[in-house]
């Protein structure tokens, strides 16, 4: 091989080793999918365990919504094409209500659903 090309294709095999590298995975014990739509939150029980971590992946399937759980301090806006993250690390037990905290529509009073910590 011609020395001149020799540190060339050394940075190319760097950059081809770190391209290649795996996403590290979450430290969530649970992942949970809610999806948000005219005039529902599904699953409408979202049940989580009080001695974990779970990591809730929101997305919208129509216009932008906002996941709240005023108990718990939550305030997530959810756009569409953009999926929020909220990780609950060791939530303390109970039912909590979630609502939509972005006005949606003519119905947007009956978007509600429950986050039950075990």
């Amino acid at each position: 091989m011609n020395k001149s090309l020799l540190p060339l294709f050394a940075l190319s095999l760097a950059v081809l080793a770190v391209g290649c590298r795996s996403q590290s995975k979450s430290a969530a014990d649970q992942h949970i999918q809610v999806v948000m739509k005219k005039y529902t939150i599904e699953p409408p029980v979202i049940r989580v365990k009080a001695d974990q971590t779970t990591e809730l992946e929101i997305s919208t399937a129509d216009v932008q919504h906002g996941f709240d759980v005023p108990a718990l301090r939550i305030k997530e806006p959810v756009r569409s094409g953009q999926p929020a993250i909220v990780t609950l690390k060791n939530p303390p037990k109970g039912e909590y209500k979630v609502v939509c905290g972005i006005v949606c529509g003519p119905r947007h009073d009956d978007m509600v659903a429950k986050l039950v910590v075990e």
